[in-house]
């Protein structure tokens, strides 16, 4: 066997070695009392090529995979085909074949090892993850199929996510390069989102950030006996912030003498401490619509990029695309709901259409049959590791709207806050400050108008109005409105 930079020779997995890795020098002196010293420390790096590969051939999957982001050497030695093709045969039997005499299963022995070596280098490491990958998503595709009938979503969710063990985790990246990663603290389920919180903040000082990435991360090697946050994972870009000017990007939502939140769209929220303006905790509100496709078929850089909509034509309506909607609405804060109701056969007129978007009226303020309740007041608790707190007047709306075959056609999960808002409007029955809750992005919008009775201690939504993005509509419908 080998043990010079530059020799080859037949190893004991009969192939032809590469050179070794590079040789160092290593002296031993005379020392008083007969004791011996090393001149230079004696590294595992230094071993030849054929011993490395003899070692990593004793580890098991995980442990290869951890080996390899030692070093660029470790990572060549991690990646030969001969002990991943051993590996994938120990956990993934290959057939049995039929007996043959022993001079010909050895010749034969040898020209599998040549053919598993011709292939390129990490072949079978990534053919052993493919299959790992496909078992570990066994039995989820079932999980999604019941839907819940008011939401239109899966409703057993929370228990695929269990399933493929996905957790998230966020970035915090400087402006030098260097990357901060924090692990959630806490994750709560609803009907429609997940609320994930990172309590523990522990980073560099807000001006020299650069960004805020969340990922969804999944265990590479499912099943497995090692614990995700140890062994491998694979991450899945959900959202990309921009930190550098985050005063024109975020919006203000509400605060107490402790902590500030800011809104950054969509659905995250940064808490900062009032006195520094440092990260104190951040919290980020996940829609359920296609979150377990955005959390594992992403990558690092790029998120998850659904399939394009096909529309379905109808000559026949006239009014295709205008009516047969149905709304899910929930306020709540991560923890308790306030307010749950799913409204159907929503529809618009067209001159209720103005400035690119559809009006369709869910609640109408003259229609006090309509009108309902929030239970309690709205707030949003915070906490760390330490303290702990409550923001008056905000909290989360999900809003899921159906199409009328009752697919997801717009859904979002996104911080709100509610605002006095000035009229000149009396209302008789409702004697009362008023207040507004407003939402828009690119697709949609929701307004919503309460009344807050002093008396009674609660709200009153006396007013819902939905718009949906002309442009949107004409896209999924194929109409031209």
């Amino acid at each position: 066997m080998a043990t010079g930079g530059g020799s080859t020779a037949g190893g004991r997995f009969g192939h032809t070695w590469g050179p070794s890795l590079p040789s160092r020098s290593y002296q031993l002196h005379g020392a008083k009392g007969g004791k011996l010293r090393s001149a230079s420390v004696i590294t595992i790096e230094s071993l030849p090529w054929e011993i490395l590969l003899q070692i990593f051939s004793d580890l098991d999957a995980s442990s290869l995979l951890c080996a390899g982001c030692v070093s660029k050497s470790f990572y060549q030695v991690s990646n030969d085909n001969l002990i991943w093709h051993r590996v994938y045969c120990r956990y993934f039997a290959c057939k049995r074949k039929a007996w043959k005499p022993k001079a010909v299963d050895l010749a034969t022995e040898k020209l599998s090892r040549i053919s598993i070596q011709d292939s390129p280098a990490g072949f079978w490491k990534k053919e052993y993850i493919r299959k790992c990958a496909g078992l570990g998503t066994r039995g989820v595709g079932q999980l999604l199929k019941p839907i819940n009938c008011y939401t239109g979503l899966p409703s057993k969710l929370k228990d695929a996510v269990k399933a493929l063990g996905i957790t998230w985790v966020v970035v915090l990246r400087e402006r030098n390069g260097k990357e901060h990663v924090q692990e959630q603290s806490m994750a709560s389920f609803g009907d429609t989102s997940a609320t994930v919180c990172w309590n523990s903040v522990v980073c560099p000082p807000l001006s020299n950030l650069k960004a805020l990435c969340v990922y969804g991360v999944t265990p590479l090697l499912a099943p497995s006996k090692t614990p995700a946050m140890n062994g491998p994972r694979r991450r899945s870009l959900l959202a990309e912030y921009n930190l550098t000017t985050l005063e024109e990007s975020s919006t203000y939502i509400g605060g107490d003498k402790l902590v500030k939140l800011q809104c950054l769209y969509p659905g995250m929220l940064l808490g900062f401490w009032q006195e520094d303006g440092e990260l104190a905790v951040i919290i980020a509100s996940l829609h359920f619509h296609q979150l377990i496709e955005k959390c594992t078929l992403g990558s690092v850089t790029c998120p998850y990029s659904p399939p394009p909509h096909e529309p379905v034509l109808d000559d026949i309506d006239p009014e295709f695309g205008l009516h047969g909607y149905h709304c899910h609405i929930t306020l709540h804060n991560g923890k308790s709901s306030y307010m749950s109701g799913s409204f159907h056969n929503l529809f618009c007129r067209k001159e209720y259409t103005q400035n690119g978007f559809l009006r369709i009226t869910i609640i109408s303020s003259r229609k006090e049959s309509q009108h309902s309740t929030i239970s309690g007041n709205l707030y949003f608790p915070w906490n760390t590791e330490f303290l702990k707190g409550n923001i008056q007047h905000c909290c989360l709306m999900d809003v899921t709207v159906l199409d009328e075959a009752e697919k997801p056609f717009w859904c979002v999960s996104s911080p709100v806050a509610t605002q006095s808002a000035c009229t000149s409007a009396i209302r008789y029955s409702y004697l009362g400050d008023r207040q507004t809750i407003d939402y828009k992005d690119s697709e949609g919008k929701v307004h919503m108008e309460l009344m807050w009775l002093e008396e009674e201690q609660q709200y009153y939504i006396v007013n819902l109005v939905l718009y949906l993005s002309i442009k949107k509509v004409n896209a999924w419908f194929a109409t031209n409105y």
